[in-house]
């Protein structure tokens, strides 16, 4: 079932289930202990709203601007966002113990710049293709993550596990492997030696 532009900017619902959302405008809102179970969101711009003590399990986000969204106590399990906005996102604001499984998090063509996941965990979690500049990572558990084809541009790695994650193909990550914990890790050549970088040695090429 599809909700229109005007019924949804009501939410009069305390719970959605199996419902498709398309090109909503609700910027600069605030909503509260609203429940979505496996609801697709499509075109829809919820930038610089307000979340709090809502709950999104199965949800698709298709297409949607949550630039600068505030997300307190909020609950996130199997969320699925693809060629999104979100950026200036703080990831600890929401009720991270209950927030994600291990892969049930999940980023695909995403702008995801000037955010925090700082302490999270994030094991299994995918974040492919995205553009990820100045995102703070450190204190994170991306242990098994699939992190290929991002752009992590001028993003924090310190103290922070990716043993056994995907760096394929990944783009200008800055990660130290003596203060983080890389073993098992997959990456890629020429990016592979910025990982020396930080070691106290000369690179010569012939």
């Amino acid at each position: 079932m599809g909700i229109g532009k005007v019924e949804a900017l009501l939410f009069t619902e305390a719970v959605y289930e199996d419902e498709q959302f398309r090109e909503l405008e609700y910027q600069q809102q605030e909503l509260r202990s609203v429940k979505f179970y496996d609801c697709t969101f499509t075109k829809c711009d919820f930038s610089e709203t307000v979340f709090i003590d809502c709950k999104f399990s199965g949800c698709v986000f298709e297409n949607c601007n949550l630039n600068m969204i505030r997300m307190t106590d909020c609950e996130f399990t199997d969320a699925h966002f693809t060629n999104s906005k979100l950026v200036g996102l703080n990831w600890t604001e929401a009720s991270w113990p209950k927030l994600v499984r291990q892969g049930m998090l999940r980023f695909e063509q995403c702008v995801l710049s000037h955010s925090t996941f700082i302490g999270l965990s994030l094991q299994k979690c995918l974040i492919k293709n995205c553009l990820a500049k100045d995102v703070d990572f450190r204190e994170a558990d991306l242990s098994k993550a699939d992190l290929s084809y991002t752009d992590f541009s001028e993003s924090l790695f310190g103290n922070t596990n990716v043993t056994g994650a995907d760096f394929r193909h990944a783009l200008n990550y800055s990660i130290d492997p003596g203060s983080n914990r890389i073993s098992k890790a997959k990456f890629m050549m020429p990016e592979a030696t910025s990982l020396l970088y930080s070691m106290d040695i000369q690179l010569v090429e012939e």
